[in-house]
């Protein structure tokens, strides 16, 4: 298929705006949930922002979210040529440790549901400079390095029991219909293909949510995702207690829509709202799960089984 430069050129100034308009939506709902323990104001210049939970008498855990302020724009495109990359790639900075705030406080229901007694201390991470102009495949190992520097000087840590600990994890490949080279937290779009099983017998189509949450297919749809690394550390000794590689998805579409692009069919203010609850609730499970390599995508929805009528 041809395409003139102009066309090309809009399409991007498009994306790029439906981008800039998603980041100002997430920015606002992050703001609104920002009433959490994790979200606390802390000084612009501290690398490591804490707080802490109300007193209580069990285990204390340190909850510590090192994904920086980047948030990953990725969008299949036409492939016209083999070696070319088949995907167009944006990062946009979230400011007010957005991110980090949504981590912290899906691992604080997980910890808080598993040990209602427990003191949590919240460490939220900012961004370095330096490891983000970093190679991508290399920016796990150089945050944990950097993450395990600021906790061993940290005095308070005598007062811990264990610390958890989160940081973006890059994979090279596609995954099962997401694309190549993600990292950390964003959105995965795919805008090629049918929107409907059926309409091309030709291609696969994945499993998807609809905005109601319930199960369809389609070849075309848009991917929150959450690629971490999740450590839990003995506060004392820094030994790895575990340590789980976690590669989570949803993908949805809004069959409701009557836009033809697939990232056009949701307002930013939906996107946001859906990110935001997609990654506490990934973080929720990156505690709750015991596998120590996860994938979580669509989430289906079962018949009722019929009503037992006896073996015949």
């Amino acid at each position: 298929m041809q395409h003139s430069s102009s066309t090309l050129t809009l399409s991007r100034a498009r994306y790029a705006m439906s981008a800039a308009a998603v980041l100002m939506a997430l920015t606002a709902v992050s703001v609104a949930n920002a009433q959490t323990p994790a979200a606390a104001p802390s000084p612009s210049n501290a690398p490591v922002a804490a707080t802490t939970s109300a007193p209580a008498t069990g285990k204390t855990f340190a909850l510590v979210s090192a994904v920086g302020d980047q948030f990953q724009m990725v969008r299949q495109k036409e492939q016209v040529g083999s070696n070319l990359e088949n995907f167009t790639r944006q990062s946009l900075t979230v400011p007010d440790q957005a991110l980090n705030h949504a981590v912290l406080r899906g691992l604080d229901r997980a910890v808080g549901a598993e040990y209602p007694d427990s003191n949590r201390v919240f460490l939220a991470v900012r961004a370095d400079a330096a490891i983000q102009a970093a190679l991508p495949q290399d920016r796990e190992a150089l945050t944990m390095k950097r993450v395990l520097g600021l906790l061993e000087t940290n005095p308070a840590r005598k007062d811990w029991d264990q610390i958890i600990v989160v940081v973006p994890k890059w994979l090279m490949s596609e995954r099962r219909g997401m694309g190549s080279k993600l990292a950390g937290i964003g959105i995965y779009v795919q805008p090629l293909g049918p929107l409907s099983e059926g309409l091309d017998e030709g291609l696969m189509s994945d499993s998807v949510e609809d905005t109601d949450r319930e199960s369809t297919q389609s070849r075309r749809y848009v991917a929150p995702f959450f690629y971490v690394q999740v450590t839990t550390l003995d506060a004392r000794t820094m030994k790895v207690i575990k340590s789980e590689s976690r590669y989570d998805f949803r993908k949805i579409v809004n069959k409701e829509s009557a836009a033809l692009d697939v990232l056009a069919a949701f307002t930013p203010e939906q996107l946001a709202s859906h990110v935001e609850r997609f990654v506490e609730t990934s973080a929720l499970r990156a505690v709750t799960s015991q596998s120590s390599s996860v994938e979580i995508g669509t989430v289906r929805t079962l018949p009722t089984p019929p009503a037992s009528e006896g073996k015949k």
